[in-house]
């Protein structure tokens, strides 16, 4: 068929249409269907904006519903409202000229509007956790010719006040994803790294009520915000946080007042730390503009999240910090130093070695490293266990990906070393517990295979690729925690290739991503419903 001006395409005519009611025709590489109802003349893109089924084989009722009889979902062809399913379904006006041709406006909406809509239906997708309306969303962002970062940043913006306690590792992975996603050239796994935001997001949001921030503004200071969020006061913390936006401030500006709430606590099991460390490569990705619906959640977060320095394994971390430089040491501290003893032991053994934090670091590094490499999985898949056991490998491998936090920050602000360690020593004590004391008995060095002196990046760039993006996982926690171990790795060992704990890190973090991984121990949970509940 050929064009009847500038925007008008001959289709079909009244009467080849009459015959079935239906026509397929293609147009502009575009594949239509040409309904005739007895509510009139309608066309629309064949291909369900589902999984891309005929809609010729649909089913019409009601004069303008049209059902695709695979999945049964419907569309109103008078209004293009979706009325069963989730996208959206292209239709194209039609007129029929006084000979009886089928004419179609084929135009395509203008890149703005397209790109416009596209974002306006995240919320829903985000809302209902559609995976996979989320991945189709981005690919058609991205066939538009539009950068479809701007989704990540549209999805953390529409979502932030539905994170009940703030910041989840939706943020960081991010951060991980967006790094890795730089690396790769084949297009699918580029969209699978942006997938995979946008669906965590949804994982951590899905219907989830509104938990609105406050819209007070105070001015900026970091000793009220400091106080603000000692005190768990969000309302106060939130308002001096949009007080430092409304008068420019920056990301740099604010980390470190961020960054020292999140280190004067064990917090959140050294989630607080990795969560301030994260928002500067969001930032550098998403840009400035993205940084209240960043840093609102990361209030919140300081504001709700737990603080084991206030449980009894872990009180020592204030004592061992009070009165900190007037018994700090420069001791040389090695791994065998921090090995086998209770929380309180390691955190007194760290004071000794913090008056040199770099090398401090390096000693506790390795003894994380270690731990990794000699966890007990036996503990994972036992049943009788008191609910304080319930250990897998996020918790072990905690130690390592908080330790890289606490150097990025203390680093950068000296004065946090000391909290810093302190929290890297928590995980050492706290996690001998699950350890086997005699080494590896299944000696996985030695049976992988793999030559541990070789190439790190070989390595960790096979089970990034095999372990993150080809995961199978049906959470998002496992796969991200993956990534952002294996990022940590490269991070570490680019900066330290001669570090003493380099085999024994890549040993360990291959064994960890290569191993099982049970999430859920319904057993385990009903031994432990009943015995607690049995206790009155």
């Amino acid at each position: 068929m050929t064009s009847t001006n500038d925007n008008w395409v001959a289709a079909t005519t009244l009467a080849e249409l009459s015959e079935t009611g239906r026509k397929l025709v293609r147009l502009d590489g575009h594949q239509v269907a040409i309904f005739q109802t007895e509510t009139g003349l309608y066309a629309c893109n064949n291909r369900c904006p589902h999984e891309g089924f005929p809609l010729m084989e649909g089913t019409v009722s009601d004069g303008c519903v049209l059902t695709c009889n695979w999945h049964n979902w419907k569309f109103d062809l008078e209004n293009g409202d979706t009325l069963v399913g989730g996208d959206k379904l292209r239709r194209y006006p039609v007129r029929v000229t006084d000979d009886g041709i089928v004419e179609l406006d084929m135009t395509e909406p203008p890149q703005h509007q397209q790109r416009d809509e596209i974002l306006s239906n995240l919320d829903e997708a985000l809302h209902k956790n559609d995976y996979n309306r989320l991945s189709r969303e981005l690919a058609r962002l991205d066939m538009i010719g539009f950068d479809p970062l701007v989704a990540v940043k549209k999805a953390f913006a529409l979502r932030m006040d539905r994170f009940e306690f703030g910041t989840t590792h939706a943020m960081p992975g991010a951060a991980d994803w967006l790094t890795y996603r730089q690396e790769l050239t084949d297009p699918y796994e580029r969209l699978a790294c942006l997938s995979e935001i946008l669906g965590h997001i949804a994982w951590d949001s899905a219907y989830r009520p509104v938990y609105p921030f406050t819209t007070d503004v105070a001015a900026w200071s970091e000793a009220d915000f400091s106080r603000a969020i000692e005190a768990e006061d969000e309302n106060t913390a939130v308002s001096l946080v949009r007080g430092a936006l409304a008068d420019g401030m920056t990301w740099n500006d604010l980390r470190p007042a961020f960054a020292r709430c999140a280190m004067r606590h064990y917090g959140g099991f050294g989630h607080s730390v990795i969560y301030v460390s994260k928002v500067s490569p969001l930032i550098d990705f998403l840009g400035d503009d993205a940084l209240e619906s960043l840093i609102l959640p990361l209030t919140r977060h300081l504001c709700t999240v737990t603080r084991e320095d206030l449980i009894p394994e872990f009180r020592a971390f204030h004592v061992v910090r009070k009165d900190w430089d007037d018994h700090v040491d420069r001791e040389p501290a090695h791994r065998e130093d921090f090995l086998g003893l209770p929380v309180a032991r390691v955190l007194s053994r760290v004071r000794k070695s913090a008056g040199n934090p770099l090398t401090c670091y390096h000693a506790l590094m390795e003894a994380a490293v270690w731990q990794v490499r000699h966890f007990d999985e036996s503990v994972m898949y036992r049943t009788n266990m008191p609910i304080g056991t319930n250990v897998n490998w996020l918790d072990v491998t905690h130690a390592m990906t908080t330790a890289q936090a606490v150097r990025e920050l203390a680093s950068e602000l000296p004065e946090l070393w000391g909290d810093g360690l302190l929290q890297i020593g928590c995980f050492i004590g706290r996690n001998a517990k699950y350890v086997h004391k005699d080494g590896d008995p299944a000696d996985y060095a030695g049976r992988s295979g793999i030559d541990w002196e070789g190439d790190s990046e070989t390595i960790l760039g096979d089970l990034l690729r095999d372990h993150t993006l080809y995961h199978g996982c049906t959470d998002f926690i496992e796969p991200v925690h993956r990534l952002k171990t294996i990022s940590m790795v490269r991070s570490e060992l680019a900066l330290f290739p001669d570090a003493p704990w380099r085999k024994d890190m890549l040993v360990a973090v291959h064994r960890y991503v290569s191993s099982a991984f049970p999430r859920r121990r319904a057993v385990r949970v009903a031994y432990q419903s009943t015995t607690f509940v049995g206790r009155g």
